[in-house]
């Protein structure tokens, strides 16, 4: 008896001890996503765009690749069982990493995808010079918000997304993972292979299928295995955020030059920005460190995995897979053909409870107080100050800046980190990066030229394959306007100050995330929680921002993590410096300006 006591309290421990372990590793191959209730009725608000311009930003190739089309169809969810458990591309399923479903259209989106994903039936992998169907991302993945109020989920083009990207990165590679490795692939892997090549397939067809697949596999885990030796990804940054700047470096520094020293860790994880008005804006990102849109938008294309080949002695040829044509369309949609006559910022929802116009009326003499020397007067103020130009006796534009090609552009409020006081490490971390360009032969850059050295060495090699049709004239057109011999990126310890149309749409608020609502933002540090959980779309119309009440699925912020800061841009007595912009405001206060805001 003694002996058996003894064997089982043996055995007790040592399943207490391999606990931690088991738990870790089934964390590891687990998706924690939530899955909660949509409501019943869809509505659209009124932006300047048709249903046709919605699809085509919603669904237009960027040359971007996740998988190839055929795969990403076939592909199944990561569930744990051999019996499969819903394909993974299915809409239900891909709402629960939070991507806005869409509607079917024979012509760009047959399948019905989410929002911000596009088939790409011209893509050309420039390792390989292999042409293929794939299934990309876009920009509209990032930039297209869903409030949940009601009965009603309101879809705002051009705002933040609440989408959670690393945990649907892991859910895509686990499930190439186990459709291919033993034991889940066992019954797995002939489904998928009948989705992909049909019934009767040939032995050669087989065979380069499962290659295929294993040479993807292997690629990725080398990748991930290489962030993983730098920590690269530790700090989540969960729901609605991403550290953008950090990724794109890390994709074209580290694994479109082959170079591993070059990953750099993520700590600067930002809110996606709303886009509306930015084709306007002299610089654009937080740190205000872009001013080309092309930079701009093939920077971001090669940040969800546009193909780039950067190493080899063909490296300074800059062979890609970026749909530039694509890209400009996408900018003319959200320009117009003059300022803020595109993609306009979403008016409050007549579906939302009324504004009290009192308030409003109140809140907009605090605003011009309080808030406009840095956030500029409302739009139609600011289109009268550029349409009185030229006029007979007319002055000088206060608020817009012309560049040497006779080109306006809005003059956005550069605030020095210090003053504003906001989490510097967006700003600092990209001022502070250098990659080596590797078989590029230019020795160590900085992130700004390495940046402004590879996004216009692709726009000039997509240029130069038709000089007759690319003059300069038109050249300058492509790039917004803008005049090459100004700066394109710069990397200034700055974070800029923009309009705030449509404010009301984006929470949480700062440039990373990290105040939860419009009330708290307007309100010292100390009133604003540590900690609080973000992923759900349920929105509060009083104090604007979104529930942060802990569900299942859930990302929890927690304002102590590197980037995570929510520490400036505070209303409270004391001197006016170290982030402290203005008095304190009462409640009062608060609510009026609140009100103004939704008015914008």
């Amino acid at each position: 008896m003694k002996r058996t006591i003894i064997l089982l309290c043996v055995a007790a421990a040592v399943v207490l001890t391999a606990m931690p372990f088991v738990k870790t590793k089934l964390a590891e191959i687990r998706v924690n996503v939530p899955d909660l209730q949509r409501p019943p009725e869809t509505i659209a608000v009124s932006q300047n765009w048709s249903d046709q311009q919605r699809l085509q930003f919603h669904h237009t190739a960027q040359g971007t690749r996740l998988l190839p089309y055929k795969w990403f169809m076939a592909l199944e969810q990561p569930c744990l069982s051999p019996f499969g458990c819903g394909l993974f591309h299915e809409t239900p399923y891909l709402a629960r990493f939070g991507f806005v479903p869409s509607k079917k259209d024979p012509s760009i989106n047959p399948d019905g995808l989410p929002v911000g994903f596009a088939v790409d039936k011209d893509f050309v992998d420039p390792a390989t010079k292999k042409p293929a169907t794939v299934v990309g991302l876009t920009c509209a993945a990032c930039h297209t918000g869903e409030i949940f109020y009601g009965k009603y989920a309101v879809l705002i083009e051009g705002a933040p997304a609440m989408i959670e990207v690393t945990e649907f990165q892991k859910a895509l590679g686990l499930a190439l993972g186990f459709t291919l490795k033993f034991p889940m692939s066992i019954g797995r892997y002939s489904r998928f292979e009948e989705r992909v090549l049909g019934p009767n397939p040939t032995a050669e067809q087989k065979q380069e299928l499962r290659s295929g697949m294993e040479t993807y596999l292997k690629n990725g885990l080398a990748e991930k295995k290489a962030a993983d030796a730098v920590h690269a990804y530790d700090n989540k940054a969960g729901f609605g955020r991403t550290d953008a700047l950090t990724r794109i470096g890390n994709q074209v520094f580290a694994v479109d030059t082959g170079i591993e020293k070059n990953f750099a860790v993520s700590n600067a994880p930002v809110r996606f920005p709303q886009i509306w008005d930015a084709s306007w804006f002299n610089w654009v990102q937080y740190n205000s460190s872009i001013a080309d849109p092309l930079v701009r938008n093939v920077g971001e294309a090669l940040g969800v995995r546009a193909a780039v080949k950067l190493s080899g002695p063909d490296a300074a040829k800059f062979e890609n897979s970026i749909n530039v044509r694509g890209l400009y369309d996408m900018e003319e949609l959200l320009a117009g053909p003059a300022p803020f006559q595109g993609l306009t910022s979403p008016k409050w929802p007549s579906v939302f409870p009324a504004l009290d116009q009192a308030k409003v009326v109140r809140g907009g003499a605090l605003y011009a107080t309080h808030c406009q020397g840095c956030h500029l007067p409302p739009l139609p103020e600011l289109l009268a100050d550029l349409q009185g130009y030229g006029k007979p006796g007319g002055p000088q534009p206060t608020y817009w800046w012309k560049n040497g090609l006779g080109n306006w552009f809005l003059q956005v409020t550069d605030l020095r980190i210090e003053d504003i006081g906001t989490d510097p490490h967006q700003a600092v971390d990209f001022r502070n990066r250098t990659a080596d360009t590797g078989d590029l032969k230019l020795g160590v850059k900085t992130a700004a030229e390495g940046l402004n050295l590879v996004t216009h060495g692709i726009v000039d090699a997509f240029f130069d394959k038709d000089k007759n049709y690319f003059t300069e004239e038109r050249r300058t057109q492509w790039a917004g306007g803008r005049d090459r011999k100004d700066p394109a990126v710069r990397d200034d310890l700055l974070y800029k100050a923009r309009p705030l149309d449509g404010i009301w749409a984006v929470a949480p608020y700062l440039h990373n995330g990290s105040v939860p609502s419009l009330y708290l933002l307007l309100s010292p540090q100390s009133d604003r929680p540590k900690t609080f959980w973000t992923g759900t779309k349920q929105y509060d119309p009083v104090n604007v921002g979104y529930d942060t009440a802990k569900f299942p699925g859930a990302s929890f912020y927690d304002t102590a993590k590197p980037g995570n800061a929510n520490t400036g841009h505070e209303f409270k007595e004391g001197p006016r410096r170290n982030g402290v912009i203005g008095p304190l405001l009462s409640h009062d206060d608060r609510m009026a300006i609140i009100e103004y805001l939704k008015s914008l």
